[in-house]
C-alpha cells in the first residue's frame, strides 16, 4: 500500500509538473505574440524636398521608401513627424521607436540597430554670396563658424573634428543665419539645399566644397526586436537589388 501510495504521489507530481510547463510555454508563447504585435513606432523630420508636410503627414520619397520597406517586410508601425534632436533621443530612450534618415557614425553605430541604407546623402558647404570662402581642402574651413541643425551627422562629424559649428533647430534657418552673416558657412545635404535656394529664392551659390557622403539608415533602439529589424534589412536590401527604391525615386522625379 505505501508503495502503490508513493507511485500514486509521483503520478500526480509528474502531472502537475506537466501542467506547469504547458502553462508556462503558453505564457512564454503569449509575450511573445504580444511583443511583435505591438506595432514599431517610427519618427522622422522635416528635409525638403526628401520629407515634408502635408496635412499634418510626413510625405516625399524617403518616407516612400520606408512605407514600401514596411510593406513588403509585414511589419505594423506608426510614422509621425518631430524635430531631428528629439526624434534621435526618443529612439535613444524607447524601447519601441525607429528614426530615419539618420547618418551612421562611430560613436552612433553601437546604440542602435540598424536598417539601411535608406538614403544616400552629399553634403556641402555653402558661402554667402557678399563672402565667398574658398575652399579646396576641409581643413581651410577650421578658421570659419559653421552653421549645422541639432541632430546632423554631419554637423556632428564637423564638432567632433575640432571645427567650430553652431547648431540652429532646423536645416533651413541656417539659410537664414548665413545670409544675416550671423555664420560664415552653411554646412548642408546639398539637394536639401539646392531645394530651399530655389523654393525661397534665396542668393546663395553652389558649395564652396563637397567635402562628406554619408550612409543614412533607420535607426532602431536596442528594445527592438532583432528578429523584425533583420527582416527589414533583408527586406531594404531585396529592394534595391529589385530596383524597387529606383522605381520610387523615379516616381518621385
Amino acid at each position: 500500500m505505501k508503495r502503490l501510495s508513493v507511485l500514486g504521489s509521483n503520478h500526480r507530481a509528474f502531472k502537475c509538473s506537466k501542467l506547469i510547463a504547458m502553462f508556462v510555454g503558453l505564457l512564454l508563447i503569449s509575450v511573445q505574440v504580444d511583443v511583435q504585435a505591438k506595432p514599431l513606432h517610427v519618427v522622422t523630420f522635416v528635409e525638403k524636398p526628401l520629407i515634408y508636410q502635408k496635412s499634418g503627414e510626413p510625405v516625399g520619397v524617403v518616407v516612400d521608401v520606408v512605407k514600401e520597406l514596411f510593406r513588403q517586410a509585414g511589419v505594423e508601425y506608426k510614422l509621425r513627424l518631430m524635430p531631428p534632436k528629439r526624434a534621435l533621443l526618443t529612439t535613444a530612450e524607447t524601447d519601441s521607436f525607429c528614426v530615419f534618415p539618420i547618418a551612421r557614425s562611430q560613436e552612433r553605430e553601437a546604440r542602435f540597430q540598424w536598417v539601411s541604407p535608406v538614403l544616400i546623402s552629399r553634403h556641402g558647404l555653402f558661402s554667402h554670396p557678399d563672402k565667398a570662402i574658398k575652399l579646396r581642402t576641409l581643413e581651410d574651413a577650421k578658421p570659419y563658424k559653421l552653421g549645422s541643425y541639432l541632430g546632423s551627422g554631419a554637423g556632428e562629424y564637423l564638432e567632433n573634428s575640432g571645427f567650430k559649428v553652431e547648431y540652429a533647430g532646423r536645416n533651413e534657418l541656417n539659410a537664414r543665419k548665413l545670409l544675416k552673416k550671423r555664420i560664415d558657412l552653411w554646412v548642408s545635404d546639398i539637394e536639401s539645399a539646392r531645394f530651399l535656394i530655389r523654393d525661397e529664392r534665396l542668393p546663395i551659390a553652389e558649395p564652396e566644397l563637397v567635402f562628406f557622403t554619408t550612409v543614412r539608415a533607420m535607426a532602431c533602439n536596442p528594445g527592438v526586436d532583432s528578429a523584425v529589424v533583420k527582416r527589414l534589412q533583408q527586406t531594404i536590401t531585396q529592394m534595391y537589388r529589385s530596383g524597387d527604391v529606383e522605381k520610387i525615386y523615379r516616381t518621385n522625379n
